[in-house]
């Protein structure tokens, strides 16, 4: 016996309806969100945003008076490659260090501890024309501080140390007429980051307070028949 077989047409797919595609996407939203967020918390991510920090100038432990006429040149400045990053920096111990990922610097280190290193020396030394490195050879300073960091960042003991080996030069003659290795350390007063950039910002004040004795002394007695003609 022949059964009828009936032919059955397939039915062409209705689009979805506009309001289900967007709960489609909403869920798919949700779902891709919960799943950031759930890796984030097993992974020990932490989700707020990042704070950032600069170093601030510090007053001076006194004005320092050189003789009239004498320009200070500024520069080169560096900091060692491993400081040279986003986040703050603190020592572990003698061979780790730790960059924090949400405690971020505003501008890079090297920079803002130029800038504020300058600021300072402005402070200590009132009416001190400065000139940032390079300057032109046909109109260089009387005298220039150069700064070369070795170590700028929190250590296990819960201080801050600062190495820095510093000079003091007559660019015209190429002469050093003082070159000096410095060691300070500051005591953080408190728990927070704020308090590690606060004992920062000290350090660096106190090598500029070094700094400036060292640059009236020396203009006091350098040579000064650049500063007796027209400049």
């Amino acid at each position: 016996m022949i059964r009828n077989v009936r032919t059955i047409r397939e039915k062409p797919m209705r689009p979805s309806p506009p309001y289900l595609l967007r709960a489609r996407a909403l869920l798919l939203a949700a779902a891709a969100l919960s799943l950031v967020t759930g890796c984030s918390y097993l992974l020990g991510v932490r989700t707020e945003p990042p704070r950032l920090f600069v170093l601030s100038t510090t007053p001076a432990d006194g004005m320092q008076v050189v003789p009239p006429g004498t320009v200070l040149g500024f520069g080169p400045v560096d900091l060692p490659g491993y400081l040279d990053r986003r986040g703050i920096v603190r020592r572990i111990d003698a061979n780790r260090l730790e960059e924090s990922r949400t405690d971020l610097w505003a501008e890079p280190l090297g920079a803002g501890f130029k800038t504020t290193v300058e600021q300072n020396l402005r402070l200590r030394l009132p009416g001190v024309p400065l000139r940032t490195f390079p300057w032109p050879l046909v109109n260089q300073p009387d005298l220039a501080v150069a700064i070369e960091v070795s170590r700028f960042e929190l250590t296990p003991g819960g201080t801050v140390e600062l190495n820095a080996r510093w000079s003091v030069r007559d660019p015209e003659r190429g002469v050093v007429l003082l070159d000096h290795d410095a060691a300070l350390v500051e005591t953080v007063n408190g728990q927070g980051v704020e308090d590690v950039v606060a004992a920062m910002s000290r350090a660096a004040g106190a090598l500029s307070d070094e700094i400036a004795r060292a640059v009236a002394g020396a203009a006091s007695t350098s040579p000064g028949k650049k500063r007796s003609g027209a400049r």
